[in-house]
């Protein structure tokens, strides 16, 4: 009987700590650069998961994973085909940042849920040394245009393709900004909530803001949203409880 008993006790007691232990949530983002990611642990992707271990007070742990898209893509690959959430499927994860257009549903995405943060858009940025400035894709045939690697550019890709842009990629923003100042390329596109964070954070860029040129016309506007997996609606009344202000002050 005390044998019984005392076993009795520990598996309460262990269910006691398993009901405490809080789910661990994996926040993802590949958007590696600022103001999402600003240094070893800082941005605002860090800020965001910071924000939700609070207002969870130990019901979730948010965790943040920067990964690749590819990568980002293979986590979630059952929810991008639309087998999930008929089937069984991982759920416990959120993507910031991103818009349903891109890609993350090869049907109409509806098995996920959408929280909308900000309007953002891509903007063009050149040297002030050259008359340039873009007006469309067909503004930049003949140019060379410092891109992202693995990023796609909507009426610009095609040109490339053709051979009537060229295109040089490369990792970081910010180094496609130096190319600009150097004049290696003719212009650059980034977000523009990007190139606001490095011209008023980034020391060398705001030291020669005076040279670079960012044209009147916008490649492209588009909303950022959180992405969560469709069932997780707890975890959206978490978000929807973040003021927008926390992100459009950055």
């Amino acid at each position: 009987m005390k044998i019984l008993f005392l076993l009795s006790i520990l598996g309460i007691s262990v269910n006691i700590a398993a009901a405490d232990t809080p789910e661990k949530i994996m926040l993802y983002s590949y958007h590696n650069h600022p103001p999402f990611v600003t240094d070893k642990n800082a941005g605002l992707t860090y800020d965001l998961a910071d924000k939700l271990n609070t207002l969870s007070a130990g019901r979730y742990y948010f965790e943040v994973k920067i990964v690749p898209r590819s990568r980002l893509n293979h986590f979630i690959s059952n929810w991008i085909s639309g087998e999930c959430p008929a089937s069984q499927c991982d759920n416990n994860w959120l993507v910031p940042w991103v818009n349903p257009k891109w890609g993350f549903s090869k049907t109409d995405a509806s098995n996920y849920l959408w929280h909308p943060l900000f309007t953002d858009s891509n903007v063009v940025v050149s040297n002030t040394s050259s008359d340039f400035e873009y007006k469309g894709p067909e503004s930049l045939k003949g140019k060379v245009l410092a891109g992202m690697r693995g990023h796609r550019y909507v009426g610009i890709d095609e040109l490339v393709d053709s051979g009537e842009i060229i295109r040089i990629d490369g990792n970081r923003e910010r180094d496609n900004l130096l190319k600009v100042l150097k004049n290696r390329v003719t212009a650059t596109l980034l977000p523009q909530s990007t190139m606001q964070y490095l011209l008023k954070n980034d020391s060398v860029i705001h030291k020669q803001n005076n040279q670079l040129k960012i044209s009147k016309q916008e490649h492209q506007q588009y909303k950022r949203f959180i992405m969560l997996p469709s069932g997780r609606e707890k975890i959206l009344t978490l978000v929807q409880k973040i003021p927008l202000t926390k992100f459009l002050t950055q």
